[in-house]
């Protein structure tokens, strides 16, 4: 387990497939980062820019030649970036923060097909969970984490929105709303509904006082011009009387000067005649100041009236004037309340954009890749790392995965059996829940893709967990042994040849045929630096078409080349069409691990012709890459297997420690 960044740098020297780097600026599009690229690319991706961390992102492409990146966590606007897909420019990423040894000791479930190694993942999480602890979920693929975390029931295991966090693409909804960006987005939710109410109210708020402004300003004027009016009648009452009062003045004295001339005897004894004539006068005079009094009181009396009309009039404008200011003043402090409010929901949102979903979350599914670059994951101090297909994962990957361990004092665990797992899975929780670091997968299936020795190794080969085969007890280590998924005839094949005679069948033997040859001596030729056999895929046509008319419709054909995947593909496209329920795909095995068909149909493509050499392929013993490959393509069918290629030219080879001949040497003893 020692120099594990030497091995990466011998692996990047050694690695001749070299995949050019493609230069992108990103601009960010509410919570995505969306770039123009005039050809299509989609999958995982490695993304180096100076403005931030290297990191592991899932890049999409859409029909308007726009790739999409989901889940780039950034709050740059633009960023000028490279993406890369090459092994090796993810190890290169890998080794700057690796450590050279996994720092816990392992515990290894070794699961072949069909034996429920996700149920006992399903059960170790429920597990561990009881007792509070925080759980990563890592594989190489994108596939065998979506296999665990869709049979998670999160009501079942009592888990909360957001406890359960999901880094992988997938097509499946229940599992994308798992996804950093759609729990972020739930928990927006509510958040952006009350911003959207409050700017859409305190918009309204701002609409009724621009609508109340002019009347308040009518109002003022109004006011101010009855106002002058009241003054200026009051004023003229004011007037008026001290017009009267000095015409009282006025009157009184006439009086006075009329009553001192009827008390003067002496006058009226001397000149009764003008006296008469001056009081005549006088009384005259004070006739007339009466008057002017008289006309004076009525105006007064006609401008008070006036006076109190306008005064009224004030008293409701002004009413009127007080009670639209009061509006507005309570507008402008609810509208107040509602911006202190948005300024606090502004900051929950970003509070909760910034936040570290995964920091809080209690079940974590990442691919390695992700889970190595990815500094939140690394970070997490998990209780429990479960690494599924364990076999086929570049041992850096999970190194480096083990970084994100919080290591602690060993403690008592105590397990009771599930009665509905049997011995074997209970044994393998049991020891699991003793475990920082649970390695899931069958060193009997394919290897890691490298370039170099050392690198081709699984994690399996470092601690010899393939001696549990030869009856060797292995220090933490459990054997599922018994297959519930193929037929009981394509089991005990698998168990004489690759598992030691340890693997044992679940299902009953119902005397069905489940193993099928079918001949052809058509040769294999170069093509495009790859194999194809021209022959072969018609014997597959023909045998496709006759599983078709029996309503078979799950039918997977595996063969070791690719170009040879292509020309079945395409010589199956009119039996597509005609069959459109049929879930019928051709790859090599690589693209089936992890999958299972209700038939497999295994074309050999390689057809021996007297000395003709053995391709590498097929080159390999019982131990060998050869036979993984082998035993991968026969075990993903659940009831029929069907071996087409030159049988007996395959049983005339040279060799007798080759696999391929072996193998199907016991296909034939079967049937026969």
């Amino acid at each position: 387990m020692n120099n594990t960044k030497a091995n990466i740098e011998a692996e990047i020297k050694a690695s001749k497939k070299k995949q050019s780097s493609i230069n992108v600026r990103l601009v960010k599009e509410g919570e995505m980062y969306k770039a123009f690229l005039p050809f299509k690319i989609e999958g995982d991706y490695i993304l180096s820019a100076s403005s931030i961390d290297e990191c592991s992102v899932s890049v999409e492409w859409n029909k308007q030649g726009f790739l999409v990146i989901n889940d780039l966590e950034s709050e740059l606007t633009s960023i000028d970036a490279v993406l890369s897909k090459d092994t090796t420019v993810i190890l290169a990423a890998i080794a700057k923060n690796i450590k050279d040894t996994i720092t816990v000791e392992p515990s290894f479930i070794v699961g072949p097909p069909g034996t429920g190694k996700t149920f006992v993942i399903v059960k170790l999480l429920k597990e561990a969970l009881a007792k509070n602890k925080r759980i990563l979920v890592a594989s190489s693929t994108n596939m065998a984490v979506e296999n665990i975390l869709e049979r998670i029931d999160l009501d079942e295991l009592g888990l909360k929105d957001g406890e359960v966090v999901s880094t992988i693409k997938t097509e499946l909804k229940s599992l994308q709303s798992l996804s950093i960006a759609s729990i972020v987005e739930r928990k927006l939710s509510p958040i952006m509904d009350e911003i959207e109410i409050l700017k859409d109210t305190k918009s309204e708020l701002h609409e009724n006082i621009r609508d109340l402004s002019p009347y308040v300003q009518q109002l003022s004027s109004k006011l101010e011009s009855e106002n002058t009016l009241v003054i200026n009648l009051e004023k003229k009452v004011s007037t008026i009387n001290e017009s009267i009062k000095k015409h009282n003045i006025e009157l009184d004295l006439f009086q006075v000067r009329i009553d001192a001339l009827t008390s003067n005897s002496f006058m009226k004894s001397i000149t009764n005649t003008f006296m008469s004539k001056k009081l005549e006068t006088l009384n005259s005079d004070k006739k007339e100041v009466s008057n002017k009094i008289e006309i004076l009181e009525t105006e007064c009396s006609e401008i008070k009236i006036e006076l109190d009309t306008f005064k009224s009039a004030v008293s409701d404008t002004s009413t009127k004037l007080k009670d639209s200011n009061l509006e507005i003043s309570e507008i402008n402090n609810t509208i107040k309340k509602i911006k202190d409010r948005l300024e606090i929901l502004d900051e929950k949102q970003q509070q909760l954009k910034s936040n570290d979903i995964i920091s809080s979350a209690k079940i974590v599914g990442a691919t390695l890749v992700s889970a190595a670059l990815n500094k939140k994951i690394q970070n997490g101090e998990f209780d429990i790392v479960i690494v599924d297909e364990a076999s086929m994962c570049l041992v850096p990957t999970i190194v480096s995965v083990s970084q994100t361990i919080k290591v602690a004092t060993p403690s008592e665990v105590t397990y009771k059996d599930d009665e509905k797992l049997y011995a074997a899975q209970n044994d393998a929780v049991r020891m699991s829940m003793k475990s920082q670091l649970v390695l899931v997968g069958d060193p009997r299936q394919l290897s890691p893709i490298a370039q170099t020795y050392e690198m081709k190794k699984s994690i399996f080969d470092k601690y010899d967990v393939n001696d549990i085969f030869e009856g060797i007890e292995v220090k933490n280590t459990v054997f599922l042994d018994t297959n519930f998924r193929n037929h009981p005839s394509i089991t005990a094949m698998a168990s004489k040849l690759f598992y030691g005679g340890l693997l044992k069948s679940g299902k009953k033997v119902d005397g069905s045929s489940s193993l099928y040859i079918r001949r052809s001596t058509s040769l294999m030729v170069s093509f495009e630096q790859s194999y194809v056999n021209q022959g072969n895929a018609q014997v597959i046509k023909n045998q496709v078409l006759k599983a078709l008319e029996k309503g078979r419709r799950s039918i997977g054909i595996i063969t070791p080349y690719k170009k040879q995947a292509e020309l079945i593909t395409e010589t199956l496209s009119d039996l597509l069409l005609e069959y459109p329920d049929a879930d019928i795909q051709a790859g090599t095995v690589h693209k089936f691990q992890g999958k299972e068909k209700d038939i497999i149909i295994y074309d050999i493509t390689f057809s021996p012709n007297g000395n003709m050499k053995i391709p590498a392929t097929y080159q390999g013993d019982n131990t060998s890459e050869t036979a993984k490959l082998l035993n991968v393509a026969m075990t993903r069918a659940e009831s029929l297997f069907i071996l087409v290629g030159n049988i007996d030219g395959i049983l005339n080879m040279r060799g007798e420690n080759l696999v391929l001949k072996t193998w199907t040497k016991e296909i034939v003893t079967l049937i026969s």
